[in-house]
């Protein structure tokens, strides 16, 4: 979509792995995320995700925003080599009413983030993926077909 397309580069994987940390209230949307990510029943195991250690390189961190910026969830990119990336959880919309306030939705914001971490770019609005834009388009809060279909292409 708009010229970008799915990367290795632009990700937080190193050497084939995602070490992660958490400050994050909604560590069971984070846990969900890397779940339906990270599964050999899907074959989406060629990625590592675990918990950084003391001997690791920490690739992303889950963090808690408050901000009207229109967004559940955001992925910040920082590319540098041992830095960190971060995953952004906006409690301003997941802690408010209506239906953005819900597991379902926490779930969803961050696959989508997760995916991103993962290297995958926005898909347009005519592919059934958890990676459109506008993620009340999405049939699902976990990977589809489609976006399965992607990780393999980019990962293997």
């Amino acid at each position: 979509m708009n010229g970008k397309k799915d990367s290795t580069a632009l990700s937080s994987v190193d050497d084939r792995e995602i070490r992660w940390t958490e400050a994050t209230k909604y560590d069971e949307a984070r846990s969900w995320a890397q779940s339906r990510w990270y599964t050999s029943n899907n074959g989406l195991n060629k990625v590592k995700v675990a918990p950084d250690e003391a001997l690791t390189s920490n690739d992303l961190h889950w963090k808690d925003k408050k901000t009207a910026d229109g967004a559940l969830a955001t992925w910040e990119r920082h590319g540098n080599i041992g830095a960190t990336d971060y995953i952004y959880l906006n409690k301003h919309y997941l802690d408010g009413r209506g239906d953005w306030a819900s597991d379902y939705w926490r779930r969803a914001a961050a696959a989508h983030e997760f995916g991103h971490a993962l290297g995958f770019c926005h898909k347009g609005q005519d592919k059934k993926s958890l990676m459109t834009p506008n993620m009340s388009e999405v049939a699902s809060n976990q990977p589809t077909d489609y976006d399965r279909d992607a990780y393999h292409r980019l990962w293997g």
